[in-house]
């Protein structure tokens, strides 16, 4: 039944093309003697018309129009140029059904997105080891505000590349402001061998902020799974994967007073490393992640700093939702 209906819908759609046909050959006929020919001619092209007759599969060609029957399981397909309907047959009968927009939105909403590129906030910090902030006593002026020492990114909308539906890899570009709050009454100064060492103020003057920036340009790569809920089409999400970093500037800031308010800025590249990478983890529910980053490269150059470790730990509110 499904697959004479089928039929039926390309014999319907092809008839008036096969009536147009017939009424040229008439007239071909009462203005050429040639007519033998002419058929002839015409029996060799409607041969090459029939191709790909393979795996339930058949195609033909009429005239600029072309017709494709493949029968799928309890389901058939009839294109007609860039036309598709679909014969089903189930339990309810045979049914016919044109793909619709809608029909397309939901085959691109059902491709894998990961929760990566928009915006990132939270705290910064410097470890000496795994999971240690103990300074030597010679690094103390690194000591750290932790609760003003901050960072926040921005990343443009991710680049996917799905493995399933809830499984993939997300990638992003992205710059990265760090500000560390030094909690001591000193800045950093670089001396004339590239080595770093703490500048205090003149004696009288407290310095009321002092901070190191740094940017970065960030390329993360996370690989994602995505935990659907019950009965929507909401997920949790669980990503790890590495960040490289590529330094794009960095400077210090005081703020004292002396009568009166007074700011000094100093711009260098204070003997950092200029790449660096690291490992980070998030979870989150949908557009919103909690997320860790951790890097295996130095703060500074080798012998032109104290051997620190950066560390991120904030939120993110991504794009694709």
């Amino acid at each position: 039944m499904k697959r004479f209906i089928s039929l039926l819908i390309a014999t319907l759609i092809a008839l008036p093309v096969f009536c147009q046909e017939e009424k040229l050959q008439k007239l071909e006929k009462l203005e050429n003697d040639t007519l033998n020919k002419t058929e002839s001619a015409r029996k060799t092209e409607t041969d090459k018309n029939f191709k790909n007759f393979k795996k339930d599969t058949v195609t033909v060609e009429v005239g600029n129009q072309i017709f494709s029957v493949k029968e799928m399981g309890d389901e058939t397909k009839i294109r007609i140029g860039k036309k598709e309907y679909r014969v089903v047959e189930d339990n309810d009968g045979v049914s016919v059904y044109r793909r619709s927009d809608n029909e397309s939105h939901r085959r691109n909403y059902e491709r894998f997105r990961g929760h990566l590129g928009g915006f990132e906030i939270g705290f910064n910090s410097l470890l000496t080891d795994f999971l240690s902030t103990d300074l030597k006593p010679e690094d103390n002026y690194f000591d750290l505000n932790t609760a003003k020492s901050y960072y926040f990114d921005f990343l443009l909308p991710c680049l996917n590349i799905g493995f399933t539906r809830h499984f993939g890899i997300a990638t992003t570009l992205g710059i990265n402001f760090n500000k560390y709050r030094f909690d001591g009454n000193n800045s950093i100064v670089k001396d004339e061998n590239g080595v770093i060492g703490p500048l205090y103020p003149p004696a009288g003057i407290t310095y009321s902020k002092s901070k190191l920036a740094t940017t970065y340009a960030t390329l993360p790569v996370i690989l994602e799974c995505q935990i659907p809920l019950a009965n929507n089409h909401r997920t949790i999400n669980i990503g790890a994967g590495v960040v490289g970093a590529a330094k794009l500037g960095s400077h210090t800031k005081v703020v004292y007073y002396t009568g009166g308010k007074e700011k000094n800025k100093d711009k260098d590249d204070f003997s950092l490393n200029t790449l660096r990478w690291g490992a980070t983890a998030r979870l989150g529910y949908e557009f919103f992640q909690v997320y860790s980053t951790y890097y295996f490269t130095s703060m500074f150059e080798k012998g032109k700093g104290p051997e620190l470790f950066p560390f991120e730990i904030g939120v993110a509110f991504t794009f694709n939702d």
